[in-house]
């Protein structure tokens, strides 16, 4: 889920849009639009009123609406037409002497098709529309070129939309509850205009109105939604600030998305009605109303909001579970999976998801950033920073800088290297601790050891977190700078130090060791090479499926090799190695690898203790490539026949699981979860006794939840 912003689809079309902490001239939109959703048509008369008298002024507008002054003492000027996602042309307008004011009138047809779009490399088509006006729904955005855009101006807006009968509408700010007029006096950076046959639910109990917008009645569905807006709204105010906007509100789609605008969401259909968005997607939604909706983003400067709304959401919600430390290791490990030596790129230049790759970046070393800048600074400066942010830039477009600024003030410390460290350049350190021993003098206790950087290229400047488990049943934590690529550590203790652990809550953006995480789907659809071996002695029909999925999911890897497993004698030592089929000949030796988790395929699939018949279930399970530690190994088999193109879209969506069982023809998963994480090279045994697992280590408090807010 993501905001959906003029920003992301116009960027290209004005570079220089958008300056950071800068107040942009304010542009006031009256608009009467009227919309015949049959034909596809609207009708609009805009009077614009612009901040101060101007001689002339330019605007896109969509090449089909033909714009028709309305003001005297002026004239329309057509200048060069603009090839985007719509086609639009750009206007001059110039007035005999200075003006304020100018009214338009334009009419036309925007029906652009709902398109699944190009494959994601998450293996997911996102569907979407710039502009689209049918029986369906309505869906209008400064992308569709609707209302006259000028460049390097923020606007307000009242909206009047004449819909028919049983038809409402959608917007920002303040509205009617028949859903004809709306108003927002704040900067906007878009006008938003959504229509559909709606029922409305409200709750006015609060400040603000909490609102549900659904194609159909259901008013269990609704309440649900109403009391999960109530709550996460007085969260966040009182974590941040105020809320900027009077109310907010879960508006279906007519099509699968997950857009966040100012003041509501755009929900598909399907979508909310899984029972985990209420807990998920829907809070990151809420929370884009303070980060991209409330304080607009810079994206010259890069989008820092996504990742500062997944670490407010996603992983607070996390946090609060008990299970923080988890979401940052699959954040790691998404890393790992996806970024690959020329794929990194610097924050600066995150404008938004378009892959893996990029949300592995974007979004999870953005939300690393900020976890890395709360421990630097403390929890209590770190919520006053944020607020110092929201309070300076509210309605404003920022940047980092503008970021750094805050949290300077409050901190009363120098962050430059720490933000230049992170935000501008790439790369993550790779830590490798080594002779290490423990040494006794009487009564005490020392830990000795080397922490070393061992990436290529640039040396990070970081405090790496070591714990050291103690006879005492203790676990201390303590805290390394470590400003060179080697570091040779000496921590008194005054108990018997039983295992040490490097950074044990992943509390540092940085590459894995070896035995971190579990192989995981993720690791083959990442990979960079890919060896995918099919069964010779299967069937003609069965050979004819399997090649369907290694043709659906060649696009995820740079380099590839389809072979059958008559031609190999044995597997490849380097890359990810994809077995496909049970009739696989290599099946054997990949059970080998998986013998400590008691795995077995016969006729039934025997896995976490159950039995799956394998005709009518399809299955996807990993192991550890053991010649090459950076990459797995996959036996992926359909049972039903119709369930191929299925699992093959869906397989791409549990990338963080070491295995996942569907069952039947759509099929429909019924068992996912990950292999027990083997002996990390980041945590050493001291004792040279037989293993034992580490001790528990405190988790961090979640910030919401910290005593005073």
């Amino acid at each position: 889920m993501f905001r959906y912003s003029i920003s992301l689809t116009l960027l290209l079309l004005f570079p220089t849009f958008l300056q950071a902490a800068e107040v942009l001239p304010l542009v006031n939109h009256d608009l009467t639009v009227k919309i015949q959703p049959a034909s596809g048509s609207i009708e609009v008369r805009d009077e614009i009123r612009l901040p101060e008298p101007a001689g002339s002024f330019d605007f896109l507008l969509h090449a089909g609406l033909a714009p028709k002054l309305v003001t005297q003492g002026a004239t329309l000027q057509r200048l060069g037409a603009y090839a985007g996602v719509v086609s639009g042309q750009a206007y001059r307008v110039a007035f005999e002497q200075p003006q304020t004011r100018v009214t338009l009138d334009y009419a036309g047809i925007i029906r652009h098709p709902v398109e699944a779009g190009r494959e994601r490399q998450s293996g997911s088509r996102a569907a979407g529309s710039p502009g689209h006006i049918s029986e369906e729904g309505v869906f209008l955005s400064a992308a569709s070129l609707w209302f006259p855009y000028l460049e390097e101006r923020m606007l307000s807006f009242s909206l009047r939309v004449n819909l028919p009968d049983g038809w409402s509408s959608v917007s920002q700010g303040i509205g009617s509850t028949d859903g004809s007029r709306w108003q927002e006096s704040a900067p906007q950076d878009d006008i938003y205009l959504i229509a559909g046959r709606y029922t409305r639910y409200e709750d006015a109990t609060s400040p603000v109105t909490a609102e549900v917008y659904l194609r159909s009645p259901d008013p269990q569905l609704a309440q649900r939604y109403l009391q999960t807006t109530r709550d996460y709204i007085a969260l966040y105010q009182n974590l941040i600030g105020p809320y900027p906007y009077t109310k907010f509100a879960m508006v279906e789609n007519f099509w699968e998305s997950g857009y966040g605008m100012p003041s509501f969401t755009l929900l598909g259909p399907r979508v909310l009605r899984f029972p985990f968005i209420l807990h998920s997607s829907y809070p990151h939604e809420i929370l884009h109303n303070w980060w991209g909706n409330g304080v607009y983003v810079d994206y010259q400067q890069g989008n820092w909001s996504e990742g500062l709304t997944s670490y407010l959401a996603d992983h607070l919600i996390k946090e609060q579970r008990g299970e923080g430390a988890g979401y940052r290791r699959e954040t790691l490990q998404r890393y790992a999976d996806f970024v690959h030596g020329g794929d990194d790129f610097p924050l600066t230049e995150f404008r938004g998801r378009h892959g893996d790759i990029s949300q592995a970046v974007g979004y999870g070393k953005t939300l690393m950033f900020f976890h890395m800048l709360r421990l630097q600074l403390g929890d209590p400066v770190f919520i006053q920073g944020i607020r110092r942010f929201y309070r300076d830039n509210l309605h404003r477009i920022a940047g980092f800088d503008d970021l750094r600024a805050a949290f300077e003030a409050v901190g009363k410390q120098s962050l430059g290297s720490f933000f230049e460290q992170w935000i501008s350049s790439t790369g993550a350190p790779d830590l490798q601790v080594s002779e290490v021993e423990v040494h006794r003098e009487g009564s005490s206790y020392a830990v000795q050891g080397t922490l070393q950087q061992k990436q290529s290229g640039k040396v990070f400047e970081l405090t790496v977190p070591v714990a050291i488990q103690t006879e005492d049943e203790r676990v201390s934590l303590f805290h390394l700078p470590m400003k060179q690529r080697r570091l040779s550590f000496n921590i008194p203790l005054q108990s018997n130090p039983l295992r040490l652990t490097v950074d044990p809550r992943f509390d540092l953006f940085r590459r894995l060791a070896v035995g971190e995480t579990p192989s995981s789907l993720g690791q083959l659809f990442g990979a960079r090479r890919m060896t995918v071996i099919l069964p010779s002695a299967a069937s003609t029909e069965v050979k004819m499926r399997l090649q369907r999925l290694t043709a659906a999911w060649s696009g995820y890897w740079k380099e590839s090799t389809t072979v059958w497993d008559d031609t190999l004698d044995k597997l490849p030592e380097m890359g990810g190695v994809l077995l496909l089929g049970a009739e696989n000949r290599f099946v054997p030796y990949f059970f080998a690898q998986l013998a400590q988790h008691k795995v077995h395929l016969a006729q039934n699939l025997t896995l976490a203790e159950r039995s799956f018949a394998a005709d009518s279930h399809s299955f996807a399970l990993t192991a550890p490539h053991p010649a090459d530690n950076k990459s797995a190994i996959g036996l992926f088999s359909v049972g039903p026949a119709p369930a191929t193109d299925g699992f093959a879209r869906k397989l791409p969506h549990y990338g963080k699981y070491s295995y996942a069982v569907f069952h039947g023809d759509e099929p429909e998963n019924i068992v996912k979860g990950q292999w027990e994480a083997a002996t990390t090279a980041l945590s050493i045994n001291l004792t040279g006794r037989e293993p034992f697992p580490p001790a528990q280590i405190p988790t961090h408090t979640p910030l919401a939840d910290l005593p005073g807010l």
